[in-house]
């Protein structure tokens, strides 16, 4: 068993891990350029068209390495629970990767090189390959933590202003899913991790749960329009509170609504699963809840 606090979902997202890796592009090249970090060992250099060739190839090398890497973070990010200290390990490898490419062609194309000052030169570039991810990589997670957490604090207070207004049309929906399904409870109410009731909603409108950190994002429609509530709320204190709504879990990271399902699907030897709104995207079925999903959909489907 795996043990340490996860990373927050957003570092394995699309969108951060091509960001980063712009971001390492770009810092490499200007640290590489500007101060040639790798004194008598160094070859990186753009004033001959030889240098220039031999730098261009190794730069398109070590970007396709972590190009894969990353894609290889994206594709596992359902499969692997990536710790803090699992993530940084596998950034080191990329390092490593790049840096024993770096110590060959050092070898190859400078002369006076010996065999055995070979492990000087990896332990050198490793430390300054290190350090020129490092940065980057750095300032990317904090800039789109804060951005984040930025969206996470509009999401909440717009939906504070919403909220009477779905509470009174709340309670004339429940009279309707009542009568529709009198075995689910006419209204659920979600609590915040002080035990504060922070939104009274129908069974009906409610469409699926996102855990994001320490918030969860609910996901739900009023007056035919998609909104998302923020909750400061642990995931399996809510799932405790829906038992018996028809809401499930399907993954370490999601609860849906039994009732909304569309579709099951399965892609690279994956289970998702899509809503009844195109609007949603789809969404992941872990195989430890696949049962769990089926079981509830047959149950359903037998009342």
């Amino acid at each position: 068993m795996t043990h340490g606090k996860e990373i927050p979902m957003f570092m394995t997202s699309r969108k951060y891990l091509a960001v980063s890796v712009l971001f390492v592009i770009a810092f490499s090249v200007f640290f590489m350029v500007i101060y040639t970090p790798f004194s008598v060992s160094s070859w990186f250099s753009i004033k001959d068209m030889g240098s220039f060739g031999i730098s261009v190839v190794f730069t398109v090398a070590a970007i396709a390495i972590l190009a894969v890497s990353k894609t290889a973070i994206y594709l596992l990010r359902n499969r692997i629970r990536f710790t803090a200290a699992r993530y940084i390990a596998w950034l080191m490898c990329e390092n490593i990767v790049i840096s024993l490419g770096y110590t060959i062609l050092t070898f190859q194309l400078l002369p006076g090189i010996t065999s055995s000052s070979i492990p000087a030169i990896a332990v050198r570039v490793l430390f300054f390959v290190t350090m020129i991810t490092a940065i980057p990589y750095s300032l990317v997670t904090l800039y789109v933590a804060y951005r984040t957490k930025g969206e996470e604090l509009e999401a909440a207070l717009d939906e504070r202003d919403r909220l009477r207004g779905e509470l009174r049309a709340g309670r004339a929906a429940s009279e309707t899913a009542t009568a529709a399904a009198p075995q689910l409870p006419q209204m659920i109410n979600l609590y915040d991790n002080n035990g504060t009731m922070r939104l009274t909603i129908t069974v009906d409108s409610l469409y699926y749960l996102e855990s994001q950190d320490n918030y969860v994002k609910v996901h739900y429609k009023h007056n035919d329009k998609f909104s998302v509530y923020m909750l400061r709320s642990r995931t399996s204190s809510i799932e405790e509170s829906l038992a018996g709504t028809g809401m499930i879990r399907c993954h370490r990271s999601y609860i849906i609504n039994v009732r909304k399902i569309a579709f099951i699907g399965e892609e690279h030897k994956s289970y998702y699963v899509t809503l009844n709104d195109e609007q949603i995207k789809r969404i992941p079925v872990s195989k430890r809840y696949y049962d769990n999903v089926t079981g509830a959909i047959a149950a359903l489907n037998n009342i």
